[in-house]
């Protein structure tokens, strides 16, 4: 299984992704072997506000950490944004809108 870098050791050797969102480490893991295909944020004033700047993007880098710290595993997927109603097998709560990360690809590392 490949490693997941951490957010140092990627923005010293590619540069920072234009997002950085923490995630738990389960969903990390599910995002880092391609069983996860989207991710949610509830669809409130903050990421509102957050999110407002990519909304003209057709796709965007997003750095998804499990945790706060630099040394934290990361995993920089290339994504879209829409808002609407998430999986429940992917963590959304049923009849909720989120804005929904479509994950397009996730890049190696190596």
């Amino acid at each position: 299984m490949k490693r997941s870098p951490t957010q140092a050791e990627w923005v010293r050797r590619f540069g920072k992704p234009a997002l950085i969102l923490p995630i738990t480490g389960y969903w990390l893991n599910k995002i880092w072997v391609g069983e996860k295909k989207e991710e949610y944020r509830e669809d409130k004033p903050y990421y509102q506000r957050l999110l407002k700047k990519y909304k003209d993007f057709p796709t965007f880098t997003v750095g998804y950490r499990a945790g706060y710290r630099l040394d934290s595993p990361m995993a920089v997927c290339l994504c879209t944004l829409r808002k609407g109603e998430g999986l429940e097998e992917w963590g959304a709560e049923k009849g909720k809108r989120y804005f929904i990360f479509c994950i397009l690809k996730v890049y190696d590392f190596e």
